[in-house]
């Protein structure tokens, strides 16, 4: 089953890339920058437009103030804290025979070279890992479509930084990934496999998310075996999660999410797992069993 893998920079998503490399008939990974061109106009023009619009420039100033001053000392900075995917998830490692290609720009991967680029690849799938959204020619691509690794349970959160969300909402039983195919809309495609990771005291939001990944690298490499042994029977997602957009999770949010763990949502959720986690077994589809 020819792979080609599109994921971001993220230390999440490449090592989701060199776990499939090692796993799957990878032919290709293409690492998308996502990252926006930055307001490159000189800096007293920047200046004057804050100047003109006073209550902008107030608000910068205490941005700034507080990026350096109060930012740094947050629990979710400390060291002991960052997400830890070990050396896999620092550089990537292609494998004999795989192509690499790095795409510029925020949604570049639909670009007609970088869509030409993969076509000559041959991909039976592409296996997707907080990549841009895909449009219907990307799609179209490979013979059996497009897979995401979402990591969030569908029917609850989509969108991004979801298991952050179901912390800062104090919903520890709605943490889990789920694998799709990818349609044009957000985290909303046929399912092939839902699970949830165990949950321990002791576990932060970083710590959390790289459970879901790693859960999701093997749910993603069952997946494309069921589909090269004919045996993927993905269902319909009939109620579609909140949407989390990027621009929701800013400081406060991530702040609040952070402080949930001081105010013991994790030992609240241990406490009483049985009747928080009833709502959400009843409703994943086509669990993962390992």
């Amino acid at each position: 089953m020819r792979t080609v893998v599109v994921v971001s920079q993220d230390k999440s998503d490449i090592y989701f890339a060199n776990q499939l490399m090692k796993a799957l008939n990878v032919v290709g990974v293409v690492v998308e920058n996502q990252t926006p061109v930055r307001d490159s106009s000189p800096l007293f023009k920047k200046a004057m437009k804050y100047i003109s619009s006073p209550g902008v420039f107030i608000h910068k100033v205490f941005e700034v103030i507080d990026r350096k001053f109060v930012e740094p000392h947050q629990d979710y900075n400390k060291p002991e804290n960052s997400l830890d995917f070990g050396d896999e998830g620092q550089v990537l490692t292609p494998v004999e025979g795989v192509q690499v290609l790095h795409t510029q720009g925020v949604n570049a991967i639909n670009d007609p070279e970088y869509r030409d680029w993969i076509q000559r690849l041959r991909p039976d799938v592409i296996a997707v890992c907080g990549a841009s959204i895909m449009r219907s020619e990307l799609i179209a691509v490979p013979r059996h479509g497009v897979l995401n690794l979402h990591g969030g349970l569908s029917q609850f959160y989509r969108g991004l930084f979801t298991t952050d969300w179901a912390v800062h909402n104090r919903e520890l039983e709605c943490v889990g990934a789920t694998v799709h195919f990818v349609s044009e809309g957000v985290d909303d495609g046929d399912i092939v496999y839902q699970g949830r990771p165990s949950i321990q005291a002791g576990d932060n939001p970083n710590t959390l998310y790289e459970k879901v990944v790693k859960l999701g690298v093997r749910m993603m490499v069952q997946a494309v075996s069921d589909i090269e042994q004919s045996n993927c029977r993905p269902a319909k997602l009939e109620k579609k999660g909140r949407l989390y957009l990027n621009s929701m999770f800013d400081t406060q949010a991530k702040r609040t999410t952070w402080n949930q763990l001081k105010a013991g949502v994790v030992d609240e959720y241990l406490s009483d797992k049985p009747r928080k986690d009833e709502r959400v077994i009843g409703e994943l589809i086509n669990e993962f069993a390992e």
